[in-house]
């Protein structure tokens, strides 16, 4: 495994970090005890940067690893707050549930904000500085799926940690194209900034071609790390052959397509728009029934409909 300098944050993390979206209800709602399981492997196989939120409720998961872990981690979480009490709320909720006094890294979750994102989340963002400074996290900063952020947030002093959306197909880029995001990547690592990347895989959508679309990130020297989600134990052990340089049979490859897909279910759905308005990839549109329909071209599996959703009537299959 390789490991890597994280921006100037005097933080080591390892490349593959593991994206801990998919196990929590969000997606495919893997139980505590077994998520814990997959995260406890996953650290003794030499992966020590581990991302989560505050939306995807996976703390009980992380945890349940972390009690029986005594090497080095990187916990990253973020969260959507915009104002400081709920920021406040998140940071301390993310220490008490994850047992620790202090966090590595605490992001703005803001995938779709534009590029004054500190500007209309400042109450959230000066607790992020207050807390920095308190000593209670380490590096702070915006994850984003936008160009613009970036270009912004480089320009940022303050800001130490990006995490931008990338893959080689610009599925649910936002802002500009594939080149112009890592562009601005670019810039921001030469500025000094902790840059680590997102969505590489399109959620899902390019499994098909797995070692390319790994790769197209992989190659690029600015990010120290890359966010794969994983809710297999199969899935676990060929990103560690991936990332440690190890052959892959190609017969792997194949079964290891994850074929989930969102569904909405007509019947619970009270057409009230929430989640083609939180779709962050705009996969989603109403039909002339009003229920939505999913572009699987576009959807990243990120989960933020199912959330939005009043009626919980979008689930994954």
């Amino acid at each position: 495994m390789k490991y890597n300098q994280f921006g100037k944050t005097g933080i080591r993390v390892s490349e593959l970090c593991f994206g801990i979206l998919p196990l929590g209800p969000v997606q495919a709602n893997i139980s505590v005890e077994e998520g814990g399981e997959l995260l406890l492997e996953a650290m003794q196989n030499g992966v020590t940067f581990f991302d989560t939120a505050q939306i995807y409720q996976t703390y009980a998961h992380l945890r349940r690893a972390l009690d029986r872990y005594a090497g080095e981690t990187v916990i990253a979480s973020k969260s959507t707050a915009a104002d400081y009490a709920g920021m406040e709320a998140a940071v301390q909720e993310a220490l008490k549930e994850l047992n620790r006094d202090y966090l590595d890294i605490f992001l703005l979750h803001a995938a779709r904000v534009e590029g004054n994102v500190l500007e209309q989340r400042s109450g959230a963002w000066q607790c992020l500085l207050d807390y920095r400074r308190k000593g209670y996290l380490r590096a702070i900063g915006v994850s984003t799926h936008n160009v613009d952020v970036v270009k912004a947030l480089t320009e940022e002093p303050e800001v130490d940690v990006i995490f931008p959306l990338i893959n080689k197909a610009g599925l649910g880029l936002m802002g500009g194209t594939p080149n112009e995001m890592l562009e601005q990547v670019n810039r921001a690592a030469a500025a000094g900034k902790a840059v680590y990347s997102m969505k590489l895989l399109g959620g899902g959508v390019l499994m098909d071609d797995l070692l390319s679309a790994l790769a197209f990130g992989r190659c690029q020297p600015a990010f120290s790390a890359h966010a794969v989600g994983m809710v297999r134990r199969k899935e676990l052990l060929l990103n560690l052959r991936i990332f440690n340089g190890e052959p892959v049979d190609p017969a792997e490859l194949a079964q290891i397509k994850q074929g989930k897909i969102w569904t909405i279910q007509g019947f619970l759905c009270v057409h009230c728009g929430r989640c083609v308005e939180t779709c962050p990839s705009w996969a989603l549109e109403l039909g002339e029934d009003r229920i939505p329909r999913v572009d699987y071209g576009k959807c990243m599996l990120c989960g933020y409909c199912a959330l939005a959703c009043p009626e919980f009537a979008i689930r994954i299959k």
